[in-house]
């Protein structure tokens, strides 16, 4: 069948719609992804073997039309004009439309309506306790308060959710909430960000040593929490009394940045922490082959209780131990699967007792092992990637 995938950023690239695109199309289904084009890339494009359709290039207007034109907000009329266009080949085929998160929600149900297709809500991120958590962490400009609203998040997701055909969502968290919301658990369906067990093909982690390598891969925000590493990590080195203690790579881009780097020279371990911006997946990847512990002590709130992020699954796949804190989904894992320790939220010092835990070399090995053990049988890509095929394969049954 046909499936077009709205995505409301660029492409490429996200891990998680290429992995949607990629599963399908290997089922037999035709994919398109619809995306936005800020970057003002061709409207007609491919990649990977899978067609995109942008908004049309507009580098001719002004910057802040341009941006008008691709706000991923369901009465756009540019995005309406895109999808009516795209979906064309929906009246001949049976089709189903892939509306990954919330904003365009509403513009794929009329789609879906006219054209006689069905439409799947792919609920990676839970809106408005992602807004309500901004809210709550971040200086937001009044612009911003508009239209990341999250009492009028909240009123449109209600709106739309019994009205979709089916929901994808990332984790069990998230699907209780939909529950809890009087959603029919036969239209829920977890599809989680897995990694597919070769993604790294190298060898097993080894640990050697008590010095700690400990790696973050992400967006630079308040929420993910790093202020709150950087300062377990220096309750840590005052500890041990040695700089050469710990070593602190922190990967990607975000408002943080130069934050992270002055807290850094402040608490006077600059040269334990090194924030490199964002890197290329080689560089990544022989940060994270460097590493000896993955971080994620991330803010506890609404939003990471109701989601769950790739990177801790990276981690447990490469055989790194992971340091977090209380957020529910993540911490339930862990314990699940003994592959990580749990630190207390906003803590510093107990981030600092935890480190000095994984600084034994026995615990790390044994800790890496049992977590890549449950990614390569549990938590990856190929057991997601039948649910999704299950799911859309089913869609006209």
């Amino acid at each position: 069948m046909e499936v077009l995938i709205v995505y409301k950023e660029d492409y490429p690239w996200d891990v998680r719609v290429e992995k949607l695109a990629l599963s399908l199309r290997s089922a037999g289904h035709n994919v398109t992804i619809i995306a936005r084009n800020r970057d003002q890339l061709p409207s007609i494009d491919e990649d990977n073997g899978i067609a995109i359709r942008r908004l049309p290039v507009t580098r001719q207007l002004p910057k802040f039309l341009q941006a008008a034109v691709n706000l991923p907000l369901w009465f756009n009329p540019f995005w309406i004009w895109l999808l009516l266009r795209s979906s064309k080949i929906l009246k001949e085929k049976r089709g189903v439309l892939i509306v990954r998160d919330l904003p365009l929600v509403k513009a794929g149900l009329l789609i879906a309506k006219f054209r006689r297709s069905k439409i799947v809500f792919d609920m990676a991120e839970c809106y408005p306790e992602m807004y309500e958590s901004a809210a709550k962490f971040s200086n937001r400009s009044l612009t911003t308060k508009i239209l990341k609203n999250p009492w009028l998040a909240r009123t449109y997701e209600k709106s739309v959710v019994n009205k979709v055909d089916h929901i994808l969502v990332m984790i069990q968290e998230s699907k209780n909430r939909l529950l809890s919301m009087g959603v029919n658990d036969t239209r829920i369906s977890i599809v989680s960000n897995t990694p597919p067990v070769d993604k790294f093909k190298g060898a097993i982690h080894e640990h050697h040593g008590n010095q700690l390598r400990i790696v973050y891969v992400g967006f630079l925000s308040k929420l993910r929490g790093l202020d709150l590493l950087i300062e377990g990590a220096a309750h840590y080195i005052k500890k041990q009394s040695s700089a050469d203690a710990i070593r602190i790579d922190i990967i990607g881009k975000g408002a943080q940045k130069e934050h992270l780097i002055a807290l850094s020279n402040q608490l006077g371990i600059s040269e334990s922490v090194v924030v490199h911006g964002w890197l290329d997946h080689d560089e990544v990847d022989k940060l994270m082959s460097s590493a000896n512990v993955g971080a994620l002590t991330y803010r506890v709130c609404g939003h990471w209780n109701h989601t769950i992020p790739n990177k801790i699954f990276d981690y447990m796949l490469a055989g790194l131990p992971v340091l977090a804190t209380e957020v529910i989904p993540i911490a339930r894992i862990l314990k699940e699967t003994d592959s990580g320790v749990v630190c207390k939220d906003q803590d510093p010092i107990d981030i600092a007792e935890k480190l000095g835990i994984l600084s034994d070399p026995q615990k790390r090995k044994t800790l890496g092992l049992n977590g890549r053990t449950a990614v390569t049988t549990k938590y990856n890509w190929e057991n997601d990637e039948k649910v999704l095929k299950e799911t859309i394969n089913n869609m006209f049954v």
